[in-house]
C-alpha cells in the first residue's frame, strides 16, 4: 500500500474527514488531498510526522512500515472480523484499537466465527466498558 493509501485508510478507520485531519495535524487541507491523490509523493518529515500524531500512528505505520510482529497481529484478525470492519464499520464507532483488543478474545479455545457474534460482542463490551 502506498502513502497515498495508507494516509486515506487511517484517516477514514478513525473517521476522520480531510478537514477534520487538517485541523488536528495542522497540515493544510490542500496539502492531505495533494498526498492522498497521490499528487505528492514524498512529504517532508517534519508533515509525516504531524499527520502521524493525529492519527495516533508511528510515522513508520503511516509509511507502511510495519515490524514483523505487527505484521503476524495483523494476518491474526479473522476473516469474519475485517468484514464487521468493511461493513459496519463507521456506523458502529469501531476503531483499529477495538479490533486489535477484539483479534485476541478467545473463550474455551474457540474464536467467534461469524460477523454477528463479532458485532454482538463488541456491542457489549463497547456498553460494558464504554
Amino acid at each position: 500500500m502506498d502513502l497515498a493509501e495508507k494516509l486515506r485508510t487511517l484517516r477514514e478507520d478513525r473517521h476522520h474527514s480531510v478537514p477534520e485531519l487538517a485541523r488536528a495535524s495542522g497540515v493544510s487541507i490542500a496539502y492531505i488531498r495533494q498526498i492522498e491523490g497521490g499528487v505528492k509523493k514524498n512529504p517532508t518529515a517534519a508533515v509525516l510526522t504531524k499527520l502521524a500524531g493525529a492519527l495516533g500512528v508511528p510515522v513508520m505505520e503511516l509509511l507502511g512500515i510495519a515490524s514483523k510482529e505487527e505484521s503476524d497481529a495483523r494476518e491474526e484478525v479473522p476473516a469474519a472480523l475485517k468484514d464487521l470492519l468493511r461493513r459496519k464499520g463507521r456506523q458502529l464507532d469501531l476503531r483499529r484499537e477495538d479490533m486489535r483488543m477484539l483479534g485476541h478474545i478467545c473463550f474455551r479455545g474457540r474464536r467467534p466465527e461469524s460477523m454477528e457474534d463479532w458485532e454482538l460482542i463488541f456491542l457489549f463490551l463497547k456498553r460494558l466498558l464504554g
